[in-house]
């Protein structure tokens, strides 16, 4: 509902009193609002699919601003603000978009992602188990990718990479369940496996921030010296304006500086 105005005592309306006592008059948006509404909405999804976070941000709010009980809208603010880094403001959107629709599987996953990225994975599993229950939840191989990865990380190990493998299975080009896979393998220390999952990564994602930086990575962990610096060689010039190449730069002055050096 949208509030709008100060508080509403009419001398002469025991109605008004009645509604108006405690708190400020409310009314529903119009149907001018709404439609305005949706359109920054429909603006802001626009600016989040190609990137422009901070711009999806402004009509969100504006959105909410119209319609406060949107929740579609406000599931949108969540994900801008997660991919800014704004965690909790995204964990009180994502919270208030469920208030609103008890029943919105897709903002289950999103808050569990934000969770997964604070290292809350005991916490994230409810989440996503509940959204799984959802048959019509779109795109089901984001929540059950999510679910392998807070399996494996709290140590139902099987479970989680079972997750994954199916999450791949219902989408083969979606990287992160490759990435997931190599982490869990490098972790068991089947190091040619991890590098068979990295290099999947780079087949489908060759732009994949990450890619090169866990190929490289995991190439040295085997003792393939030549072909990890290889890639974190490319990792740091090709990449050169992402956070992942400065992280290439300092292994590969680490790892990889005797071995490119010359005879």
């Amino acid at each position: 509902m949208f509030r709008s105005g100060p508080t509403c005592v009419h001398l002469y309306s025991a109605i008004c009193l009645v509604l108006c006592a405690s708190s400020a008059c409310i009314h529903g948006p119009t149907t001018k609002e709404l439609r305005q509404a949706e359109i920054e909405y429909d603006l802001g999804v626009e600016e989040l699919r190609t990137g422009r976070i901070r711009e999806s941000l402004r009509h969100f709010m504006e959105s909410v601003k119209l319609h406060p009980d949107f929740a579609e809208a406000q599931n949108g603010l969540g994900l801008a603000h997660m991919f800014l880094g704004n965690e909790d403001l995204a964990v009180a959107h994502f919270e208030r978009a469920l208030e609103i629709k008890k029943d919105y599987s897709e903002v289950r996953n999103n808050m569990a992602r934000v969770l997964l990225n604070q290292g809350r994975y005991r916490e994230a599993i409810p989440l996503l188990e509940k959204a799984l229950e959802d048959v019509f939840l779109p795109n089901r191989y984001l929540a059950e990718c999510n679910l392998g990865w807070a399996y494996f990380n709290v140590g139902r190990e099987k479970e989680g990479m079972e997750r994954v493998m199916s999450a791949l299975a219902q989408n083969e080009k979606y990287c992160v369940g490759y990435e997931y896979l190599g982490q869990m393998f490098q972790r068991r220390k089947q190091y040619d496996q991890a590098i068979e999952e990295y290099k999947n990564v780079m087949v489908h994602c060759p732009e994949y921030p990450p890619g090169r930086l866990n190929l490289g990575r995991v190439m040295l962990l085997k003792g393939d010296v030549e072909a990890g610096c290889a890639q974190l060689d490319l990792c740091r010039k090709k990449d050169r304006m992402r956070e992942s190449a400065r992280e290439c730069e300092r292994l590969f002055r680490t790892s990889c500086s005797e071995a490119s050096a010359p005879p």
